[in-house]
């Protein structure tokens, strides 16, 4: 039990210590940055959220991070009529903005 702990705490500490060998270039984010654009312009919505996946980059990352030529990746989106990533986007830009709808459903049609 006492050689288990040694051993885990051991490697815990190494794991810990290990400095973040995270280097990733200017071409790599260009690249990505590319891929999402190039998914948004296409309205591949599925092709978007595998580069995302791919890359680790989340929606909400996306959303206020990515620029495609000048504009923000949503407003690219709807530039480009890219209605499948606008609708798989606008709840995340609603979420930001803190945009909340109220429907009463005790109410009679």
């Amino acid at each position: 039990m006492k050689t288990t702990l040694f051993v885990t705490s051991l490697l815990l500490s190494v794991v810990v210590n290990l400095p973040a060998q995270a280097s990733v270039s200017t071409s790599d984010i260009n690249s990505t940055v590319a891929k999402i654009c190039q998914n948004t312009a296409d309205d591949d919505r599925l092709g978007l959220l595998h580069t995302l996946k791919e890359h680790h980059i989340s929606r909400k990352a996306a959303v206020t991070k990515v620029v495609c030529n000048g504009q923000p990746l949503l407003d690219f989106a709807r530039a480009e009529q890219a209605n499948k990533v606008v609708k798989l986007l606008e709840p995340t830009e609603r979420r930001l903005r803190g945009t909340v709808t109220i429907q009463d459903v005790t109410a009679t049609p």
